[in-house]
């Protein structure tokens, strides 16, 4: 019985049209969804590239300094902070620095909240004013408000 239905060209041809527009539906809805893909990429990539201000601030006080250059929200990391943080002149000769708060569960905890959000709000560092000491950083970046 099959056999005979396609050898008949008239219903050859019907088969032939309707998975013909069975496929062009499916290849519709792929593009959209390639559609959706690509602009939602763009978007995170977009989130991701947002510059995030580094600021090490005095608890309890007025210094505050402001590390030069943000970075961006995928670099915000905790090996990349530390060593941003590294890289700003320190009074003594010494190679380390020591914030307690880099430690903290907040640190990791604001950390992980600028990462997964869509927040461009600078990422502040609580130092005790014993810890500010040991940055030697020029009046420009340091502000006193």
């Amino acid at each position: 019985m099959l056999t005979t239905w396609f050898n008949n060209p008239a219903n050859f041809g019907l088969f032939a049209d309707a998975l013909s527009i069975i496929g062009a539906i499916f290849a519709g809805f792929a593009w959209l969804q390639a559609k959706r893909n690509n602009w939602q990429n763009q978007k995170e990539q977009k989130r991701l590239n947002a510059p995030i201000k580094i600021l090490l601030q005095e608890r309890g006080g007025s210094r505050r300094i402001e590390l030069p250059g943000p970075l961006r929200r995928h670099e915000l990391t905790r090996s990349e902070l530390l060593g941003y943080i590294g890289m700003i002149p320190r009074k003594d000769s010494s190679r380390f620095f020591t914030i307690n708060y880099t430690s903290s569960a907040a640190f990791f905890e604001t950390m992980d909240h600028i990462q997964m959000s869509d927040d461009t709000n600078p990422f502040i560092i609580y130092c005790t004013p014993q810890e500010m000491e040991q940055f030697d950083v020029l009046s420009p970046k340091q502000t006193n408000d």
